[in-house]
């Protein structure tokens, strides 16, 4: 049998075996949330196209507009999405090793790892555009054509950045260490999201401008380069959506194209991949003298030196502090221009402001502390038996764990919640109550993340972000912004009954206002002794 369909078939194995009943069962609720996310999507972008239509000729220009934009997203997007996970599987992958002791031809493995390249950077793709693309043939009662045109002009454009992601990977591994050159494109990235993110902030107008001129600034972007392969997939599939034969003009320019950058890949992989492979790990600085050798810790806080010292090595967990920071930003920007005078005469506007500001607040929180509490137990990986052997109390262990997460996230945390409130005038006893509200939040959302982290630990793994992305790490992320959403419920309620009544408040009122904020705490205190307490137990019955 070839390598490529016993790579295939391995791989339907594997997917076949994993669907169990059981495990079906398991699936159940996130396949309910991927749903709703779908009909979410779909109503928003079925409500925004019925919108823009109204407008005339200057609507239909705003549509095909807004789609050219959708594909010069898509193409920037997969095509740097293909460079570093073209990076991660030719050159990083824990295969390697294993294929390359094994009698196989190069052009075998570039085969390979060229498919799953494909697969697992364009996942994402095929899972959330779907539903625009549905609304798009909808609201325009487009024919069987234009939903057949529209998945193969996607494959196709997947196909073409694959090939021109991969042939970059190749160059970037010759040039640079894999690793090395995996961040530089995480920063890359990060600096043309925030470039294209203002560039759009601030054509758009603020303050009192109307929906003319609004719509006037989205038509000033030009995404439609005849040499973008964007505006070929627009070109092929716009007439479709009208009710016309498809371009087979700019269908060929695809297909050759697509064609034509695969075979690039491939060449320039069989070319350069084995002389890349000794460039795989990059060469370390002997020593360990530094200057957190000269604080060592030792005792009860030798664990936190530990963890410190492993984080600051590692460049894949610190460098993501950058992505977050560049997010805060943008977050913190966003609040910056809300325009306040516009709105002045509604009722509790700034409470209400504030409210939003605490569940937004909250969702960083719980997606923060997925990637960094969450895992911080499966960051030991295969070396967790070390610690398992060593004499150190596990619920102790553990403890360390929440410390060194719960006390950057939520310097995070109330940092963003004091800016954004400063940003929006929010004073006195708001901005007080706000901050005490998310110390809490960080605190038992700490505390549940460690601790389900400790029952749900994956210590054998290729890219320590895949493990907040498996049934443990979705069920915290629901459990924690749950959470958020149950405190902010509580608090608000309290807040508007002690605003409204004032000083007034019945005994009847009094006792609802103690047992709603008794239950805020009882909840947040449950969600954090909880899935600690269980979590140092499994780590003690864990059998290695």
């Amino acid at each position: 049998m070839g390598m490529l369909p016993l790579f295939l078939r391995q791989r339907y194995l594997s997917i076949r075996n994993s669907f169990t009943r059981r495990s079906a069962l398991r699936r159940l609720p996130f396949i309910a949330i991927g749903i709703g996310f779908w009909l979410l999507l779909y109503l928003g972008s079925r409500g925004t196209l019925l919108f823009v239509r109204t407008l005339g000729p200057f609507g239909d220009a705003l549509a095909e507009r807004l789609l050219a934009m959708i594909f010069f997203s898509l193409t920037g997007f997969l095509a740097l999405s293909n460079i570093i996970t073209g990076l991660s599987s030719f050159y990083l992958s824990r295969e390697i090793p294993f294929l390359l002791s094994k009698p196989l031809l190069t052009r075998d493995i570039i085969r390979l790892k060229t498919l799953e390249t494909i697969l697992n950077s364009s996942w994402m793709v095929l899972s959330f555009v779907p539903p625009v693309f549905i609304a798009y043939g909808e609201v325009y009662g487009a024919t069987a054509v234009y939903y057949c045109s529209v998945p193969a002009a996607l494959v196709l454009l997947i196909l073409l950045t694959a090939g021109l992601g991969i042939s970059l990977a190749h160059l970037l591994a010759r040039l640079f260490p894999a690793r090395r050159s995996r961040d530089f494109l995480f920063g890359l990235g990060l600096m043309l999201f925030l470039a294209a993110y203002f560039v759009m902030k601030s054509s758009i107008p603020s303050g009192s401008a109307g929906p003319e001129d609004i719509v006037s600034s989205f038509m000033r972007f030009s995404t439609d380069s005849p040499l973008l392969p964007g505006t070929w997939v627009l070109l092929a599939v716009l007439p479709t959506l009208k009710q016309k034969s498809p371009d087979l003009f700019y269908a060929a320019v695809l297909v050759s194209n697509s064609l034509f950058l695969l075979l690039l890949s491939s060449l320039i992989g069989t070319g350069l991949y084995m002389q890349n492979i000794g460039r795989l790990q990059p060469a370390g600085r002997a020593g360990g003298q530094g200057f957190l050798s000269r604080l060592y810790l030792q005792g009860r806080y030798a664990l936190l030196y530990k963890d410190l010292r492993i984080f600051v090595r590692d460049t894949g967990q610190w460098s993501q502090l950058f992505i977050i920071l560049a997010l805060v930003l943008v977050y913190v920007y966003n609040f910056r221009t809300v325009p306040l005078a516009a709105f002045s005469g509604a009722p509790f506007l700034k409470e209400i402001l504030v409210l939003v500001n605490l569940a937004l607040a909250g969702l960083v929180l719980s997606a923060v502390s997925a990637r960094f509490v969450f895992t911080s137990v499966s960051l030991e990986g295969q070396a967790f038996w070390v610690v398992r052997s060593a004499p150190v109390d596990l619920g102790r262990f553990l403890w360390s764990k929440f410390f060194q997460g719960c006390a950057p996230v939520a310097v995070l945390v109330c940092l963003l919640v004091f800016l954004t409130n400063t940003a929006l005038a929010v004073t006195g006893r708001l901005m007080y109550l706000s901050l005490a509200i998310v110390l809490l939040l960080c605190v038992s959302v700490s505390g549940l993340g460690a601790g389900l982290g400790a029952l749900f630990p994956r210590f054998t793994y290729e890219n320590i972000a895949s493990v907040s992305m498996g049934i443990g790490g979705m069920t915290f992320m629901i459990l924690a912004f749950s959470l958020v959403l149950l405190t902010l419920s509580g608090v608000s309620w309290v807040f508007y009954a002690i605003t409204v009544n004032g000083g007034q408040m019945t005994a009847a009122g009094k006792i609802g206002v103690a047992a709603v904020t008794c239950a805020v705490i009882l909840a947040n205190a449950a969600a954090f002794y909880i899935p600690m307490r269980r979590g140092a137990r499994a780590l003690e019955a864990m059998e290695l």
